[in-house]
């Protein structure tokens, strides 16, 4: 079981800028799409999708309790919950999301020199493969700065010319496709610390502060 918060954490990962309230709120979405589209069975702690956040440095912070609200204390219409909803449903049409393999991409910025990630706080580039079936997953967890890069795909599942959907973004308006198409000569630095040259299959992907976008062919 994979999560990202729970009630063994006194300070859960949500946080809230008391001049900007909702500044970092797709923080909260991109983890959970991270997290449904990783390997291990996600588990979301309860009050994460009702943007409850445990800041108070105590045990009793991380148990705050719902059933208190006035009212109907659990909001089926929270923006958190409607994009865990979105993503559970994309997770659950797209079996690679669940059983696939995992490989993490190599990144560029400038489509000669690829590697993992060297941007400030990090893009999250990796691939879930099931049969012949491909899902390229891209998050960008900078929280200022839109980042445009190229993602290396597998060549024989995504050769030149195919056409990857975006199944899934915590944000509107989120790009509607990539295309794939085949570099020149590059230099790939693997994440096993080898290097390797010669022509590769990409995808140019834009991703926006704390976006995550979830790439397939089609919805199996």
């Amino acid at each position: 079981m994979t999560f990202l918060d729970n009630h063994d954490q006194w300070n859960r990962f949500y946080y809230v800028d008391p001049s900007n309230p909702n500044h970092y709120d797709n923080q909260v979405t991109m983890a959970m799409a991270a997290l449904l589209s990783l390997p291990g069975i996600p588990c979301i702690y309860y009050g994460t999708e009702q943007g409850l956040h445990g800041a108070g440095g105590s045990e009793r912070a991380t148990r705050e309790a719902l059933w208190g609200k006035p009212g109907t204390p659990f909001d089926d219409a929270h923006p958190f919950y409607m994009q865990l909803k979105k993503v559970s449903a994309v997770r659950s049409a797209l079996p690679a999301l669940r059983y696939g393999r995992i490989y993490f991409r190599p990144v560029s910025g400038d489509g000669a020199t690829y590697g993992v990630s060297p941007y400030p706080n990090g893009v999250l580039a990796f691939a879930r493969i099931l049969n012949d079936s491909e899902v390229v997953v891209v998050t960008n967890t900078n929280t200022e700065e839109t980042i445009s890069i190229s993602v290396v795909v597998d060549s024989t599942l995504s050769p030149a010319g195919t056409v990857l959907v975006s199944q899934y973004s915590n944000q509107s308006e989120a790009m509607e496709f990539a295309t794939v198409t085949q570099t020149g000569e590059v230099h790939i630095h693997e994440v096993d610390g080898s290097t390797s040259g010669g022509p590769a299959c990409v995808i140019s992907v834009t991703v926006r502060p704390m976006e995550a976008i979830i790439f397939a062919r089609q919805v199996a």
